[in-house]
């Protein structure tokens, strides 16, 4: 699948014409931008159909080469196996301590200065409950078993 940014009448009859499609560029439905609007649902439907004539890699080379802004969409397996999320290291395998190892998305940030890392996997639920309220919240451990005999926490 592929997405296009069509961004004005001059370009879509430059996309039109490049789909086999030249004469949308005339018709009173599609020509400018408010008329597409008006009549997308089947513009869409045309689209497609004339898209579906050839492969997303043939598209996004015509499209780009004519000056058309496009990009693949891509599926969450293709975006976390793409090169650029690998050499971002955007996928991180963890430890977990019921699921073993697992795959998690890593920080998108880089900064110089505070560097950011994932540092362990989820926590499960209530795991580090004792550990905010004592050191977080500052309460003692007397008041953490009252919440806890209370069914608070």
């Amino acid at each position: 699948m592929i997405a296009g940014a069509i961004g004005n009448d001059n370009q879509f009859a430059r996309f039109a014409a490049l789909i086999g499609k030249a004469e949308w560029g005339s018709d009173v439905r599609y020509a400018k931008n408010p008329d597409r609007v008006a009549h997308r649902e089947t513009l869409d439907a045309a689209i497609s159909q004339a898209l579906s004539t050839a492969d997303a890699d043939l598209w996004l080379a015509k499209l780009t080469a004519s000056g058309i802004p496009c990009g693949r969409i891509n599926s969450v397996a293709q975006a976390l196996s793409d090169p650029h999320t690998i050499a971002r290291e955007m996928v991180r395998t963890v430890q977990h301590p019921t699921a073993g190892e697992v795959k998690m998305l890593g920080i998108p940030f880089r900064f110089s200065d505070t560097p950011a890392s994932v540092r362990r996997a989820p926590p499960l639920l209530g795991q580090h409950t004792e550990e905010v309220l004592r050191d977080v919240l500052q309460l003692s451990d007397a008041r953490i078993a009252e919440l806890r005999s209370a069914k608070v926490i």
